[in-house]
Parts: C-alpha cells; sequence; structure tokens
C-alpha cells in the first residue's frame, strides 16, 4: 500500500465520506470497488459509506457505486414560481441588448418569458419561438411580430415538439437564439430535464448567427439528464452568478459574460 493509501485507511468514517463526497460531486460518480482499493479498506466498508451519504440526500447509489444528486425536474409552471426576482434581472439585461430589427428564435423558458416582458416597447422585432407562454408574453409587446412554431404540444415544457418544429426550425436562419437551461454542468455543457427540449434547443443553436443563454446562478454547475450542446457554442451568458472560477473558465472559450 502507498503512502497515501496507507494515511486514508487511517481515516474516520466521517472523514472517509467527506471525501467520497466531494469525489462524487466533482466526478459525478464513483465505484465502490475503486474507492475500496483507494482508501486500503473492504467494499462493505465503503457500501456504509454510500449509504449513509444515501441516507442523507448527498448522493444517488446505484449498482456498484454512487453519483450526484441530481435535482427533480420541476414542470413550467412550478418553475414560474422560483427564482422570479433573478430572472427579471436576467432577463432585463439581455433585452437590453437586442437591436432594432432582430429575428429573435427562442425556446420555451420562464427566464425567456422574463427576456420578452423587458424588451422596449418601441423595438422592432420578430419573434419565432415554440412556446406558448413565450408567444402569450410576446402578443402583449406593441410592435413585435410574433410566430409560433405547430406541432405536438409538450404538457411538460408546454411547448410544440416532434419532427415538425425541428424541420420548421432547421429551415430558419435567426439573429439571436435565446434559450434557458436546466444546468451547466461542471464539463461546461449545456443540459436540460427533458429529452425533446434538449434537442430542440440544439437545433435551435445550429439556426442562429448568435445564441445568448439566460442563465441563474443556480443552474451553473448544475447536472440535468440531456445534453444541449458544449457551452463554446453560445456568444454571451446573462447570469446572476458570482462564481468566478465557473465563469472564467466560460470567459476562456470566448463566451461574453454579462452579470445581472
Amino acid at each position: 500500500m502507498s503512502q497515501e493509501g496507507s494515511e486514508l485507511a487511517g481515516l474516520s468514517p466521517e472523514e472517509r465520506q467527506a471525501i467520497i463526497l466531494e469525489k462524487v460531486n466533482g466526478a459525478g460518480r464513483v465505484l465502490a470497488a475503486a474507492l475500496a482499493q483507494e482508501f486500503g479498506v473492504s467494499e462493505d466498508s465503503i457500501r456504509r459509506d454510500l449509504r449513509d451519504l444515501s441516507d442523507a440526500g448527498l448522493v444517488q447509489r446505484f449498482h456498484g457505486g454512487a453519483s450526484r444528486v441530481v435535482v427533480p425536474a420541476l414542470d413550467f409552471h412550478r418553475r414560474e414560481t422560483v427564482g422570479t426576482s433573478e430572472k427579471h434581472l436576467i432577463g432585463r439585461a439581455a433585452a437590453a441588448a437586442i437591436p432594432d430589427g432582430a429575428t429573435l428564435l427562442l425556446d420555451s423558458s420562464t427566464t425567456v418569458v422574463h427576456f420578452v416582458r423587458n424588451l422596449p416597447p418601441g423595438l422592432s422585432v420578430r419573434i419565432i419561438t415554440t412556446a406558448v407562454d413565450v408567444a402569450a408574453a410576446a402578443l402583449d409587446h406593441p410592435v413585435a411580430e410574433v410566430i409560433l412554431l405547430g406541432g405536438r404540444l409538450g404538457r411538460f415544457t408546454r411547448s410544440v415538439t416532434g419532427a415538425c418544429a425541428v424541420e420548421a426550425i432547421r429551415a430558419l436562419r435567426a439573429d439571436y437564439c435565446v434559450i434557458g437551461t436546466c444546468g451547466v454542468s461542471d464539463d461546461l455543457m449545456l443540459r436540460a430535464d427533458d429529452y425533446e427540449d434538449a434537442y430542440l434547443k440544439s437545433v435551435m443553436i445550429k439556426a442562429s448567427n448568435k445564441t445568448m443563454l439566460l442563465a441563474a446562478a443556480d443552474k451553473l454547475g448544475q447536472l440535468a439528464t440531456y445534453e444541449v450542446a458544449p457551452v463554446a457554442a453560445i456568444s454571451a451568458l446573462f447570469t446572476t452568478s458570482q462564481e468566478s472560477g465557473m465563469l472564467k473558465r466560460i470567459q476562456e472559450l470566448g463566451v461574453d459574460v454579462h452579470r445581472a
């Protein structure tokens, strides 16, 4: 056993669990067999550690290991009630960056609804969206042209999904794509909780000259199930986060970061 392994073998269960939790949050998942070898303890000891962490709600166990806890997905109406002041600040900052005459492609996001509500009343824009709530908010704008794409409506996202929507988006070329996100993972990947929503977002990004990501502070470092696109695919991030480490990494990819 190495000197490091020998030192780890002398740790108390509480000390060992703290290190395991740090590993889970950093890597996303750990395996019991590898941990047992690293700490120089039995797999039974590691399984007890993982069970204690799981009982405390800190990790999610699976056969042979544990993974980072994924926050349960909220539907559109429940998301509307969360962090409204943050969403207003982000929406207002992003809306101020839109030039007159722009064509906007908007996804189903509660923060994007705040973006639409903050567009200056005299701004002439064309708004194309898959989301009924975004379209409804856009109809309150005095001069915006509003286009709601057709297709099958999903109850979870309150957005059009399916092949018709995808093909309609692929035929477009928008000046700006404005999207929200369920999470930006530690590996700097945009993620979503709904498979079809993730795919639509990725198609929207490809159909636009620039992409603006609207993300509250709690979305940075958050894991969600489905990949959308690398952060490098976006042009600008509007956020309330003050987490300088991740924001610096995002800026290094050439993304303009705006703290609302």
